[in-house]
């Protein structure tokens, strides 16, 4: 059975353990929801916070917060999202059809009942490179979300998704004057992706422009939003596309190149006009957004590059840092800053703190701090060994959150619960 080290000055409500507090004392004990060997993660909160919803294999799942009633509700593959009362269970099916992915958007009940296909769409299946770019990866044409899910609003009848397509222009890095120059295709002479003239190194990229769109589920319609940002496809932007709480915009990290380097940077784009803009400008990666409660505010992860011509590859000496900005580019600040360490957080549901995970190696010890919005008053609640994710509970009373337990055929994640003190 996996435990968790726990500093906390409150009585825990989970099992009953051993509390302590921070001051000279031995760190409480408490244990999973579940001691199972399945892979079980992705908590959602129930809105009243009396159950924790999961996903346990292919088996969607619920429980109460001390783990107890656990029940198996229906049997789904795919990533899925929950309506917003909770009663049912939105997802996507891709199929490879001759050229093209159809994608068919579903909806049933979270028993796995009345399931029914609300829509489908024909997309063309093509990918774009860079053409052989340092570090690159093939990239898909059409940034569709298939780690965790598409990008769902709020209300759970559009979704948001991106696309890239090359523009007929290159860009070659001059070692003089030290910048990145821009081509129009067939005027810059062929030459190979690295090129070594003595000690110099020579790089190319194709760049792509990168529009946004949405699927109208209940109309069953493509419709053009606007355009992003021209970028090169060295690398997939980490972090997801996330909609406001409002739903009237959508974040997310784009690749972007211009004279100063490859960077990725946060934008924010009014899903209804149409208008883009770029909150960030740090030369690196800037990524992970997170909107806060009442839409104004963004969240997001800076990292230093590794190298100046690919924020995709990061700094793992220096560590990142949670930064956040108001949603039109103004009163960026810091929040984390803690030398070679990498942080990630998320505000609590009345925005008055800040929850954040804090570690040197993801593979060893993980720690969850707590502090207030204006970076006063930090403290340690836990430590536990690889912690992946965490989610507050709607009353802002517990945090859920993720361990993972690497074996040799798969990864074994279970969820705990931990009570956040008021002060």
């Amino acid at each position: 059975m996996k435990k968790i080290l726990v500093i906390t000055i409150v009585p825990l409500t989970l099992i009953a353990v051993m509390l302590t507090g921070c001051a000279g004392k031995e760190p409480g004990v408490i244990t999973a929801l579940a001691t199972t060997s399945a892979d079980e993660r992705y908590p959602v909160w129930s809105s009243d916070g009396s159950k924790i919803f999961f996903k346990s294999d292919n088996w969607i799942c619920v429980c109460n917060p001390d783990g107890s009633n656990r029940e198996r509700l229906a049997e789904i593959k795919e990533p899925f999202v929950f309506s917003p009362d909770m009663k049912r269970v939105f997802y996507v099916k891709t199929i490879s059809d001759e050229g093209k992915v159809i994608c068919q958007a579903y909806v049933m009940d979270i028993d796995g009942k009345n399931q029914k296909k609300v829509a489908e769409l024909a997309l063309e299946e093509k990918y774009v490179d860079d053409g052989g770019y340092i570090g690159s990866t093939r990239g898909p044409m059409y940034g569709i979300q298939k780690r965790l899910s598409w990008a769902w609003s709020p209300d759970r009848t559009k979704l948001f998704f991106t696309k890239l397509e090359e523009t007929g222009y290159t860009w070659v890095w001059r070692e003089e004057p030290g910048k990145w120059v821009r081509y129009k295709a067939g005027t810059e002479p062929s030459i190979a992706v690295v090129q070594w003239v003595g000690t110099e190194q020579k790089l190319i990229a194709k760049e792509h422009e990168n529009t946004a769109w949405i699927w109208d589920l209940n109309d069953n319609e493509l419709r053009f939003v606007g355009h992003l940002s021209y970028g090169i496809v060295h690398y997939l932007p980490r972090g997801e596309v996330v909609w406001s709480p409002d739903g009237k915009y959508v974040a997310l990290p784009c690749n972007e190149l211009s004279e100063a380097g490859a960077t990725e940077q946060i934008y924010v784009i009014n899903v209804e006009t149409g208008e883009s803009k770029r909150l960030t400008s740090f030369v690196g990666a800037n990524t992970w957004p997170v909107w806060s409660p009442d839409s104004k505010k963004i969240m997001y992860v800076q990292v230093p590059p590794k190298y100046w011509w690919s924020p995709g590859m990061f700094n793992y000496d220096e560590g990142s840092d949670v930064w956040v900005v108001d949603v039109d580019g103004s009163n960026r600040k810091q929040l984390t800053d803690i030398p070679k360490n990498w942080e990630v957080g998320d505000w609590s549901p009345d925005m008055s703190k800040i929850a954040y995970l804090s570690w040197k190696d993801p593979d060893e010890e993980n720690e969850i701090w707590l502090m207030d919005e204006d970076r006063s008053n930090k403290r340690l609640l836990a430590k536990a060994e690889r912690v992946s994710g965490h989610g507050w509970s709607p009353d802002g009373t517990k945090l859920a959150f993720v361990t993972y337990e690497l074996r040799k055929d798969r990864d074994d994640r279970d969820i705990y619960v931990i009570d956040v003190p008021a002060s």
